[in-house]
């Protein structure tokens, strides 16, 4: 009863003012304006996304089109390893690493 009062009381408390009538101005609809003729309409609703979605398009597509450096399964891979999240120099990393007791993970979480 409570949440159908308080919805009624917010539906009437914001609709109430549309219903009112305007004593100050016209009536909306009163003064239309003029046509925006077929040409406008068309370029309003069709043109305007068109060219919204070939820009939209362009950005992501042109900068993989014009990466010439990636992968093609027929050719090979000719690019140098990286080493993500990896000392700068990882070759010199491995060859100073000394050998140690290394807690290694497991199913046990003791780690």
């Amino acid at each position: 009863m409570t949440t159908s009062l308080a919805a009624l009381t917010t539906v009437l408390l914001t609709a109430g003012p549309a219903l009112a009538d305007n004593p100050i101005g016209p009536a909306e609809g009163e003064d239309p304006g003029s046509s925006l003729g077929l040409v406008k309409t068309l370029l309003l609703y069709i043109g305007i996304p068109v060219v919204a979605a070939i820009v939209i398009f362009a950005v992501v597509w042109l900068p993989g089109a014009v990466n010439a450096n990636r992968y093609r399964p027929a050719k090979g891979w000719n690019a140098e390893p990286v080493w993500f999240a990896g000392p700068p120099a990882p070759v010199e990393a491995v060859r100073s690493a000394e050998l140690g007791d290394v807690v290694r993970g497991g199913a046990r979480g003791d780690w």
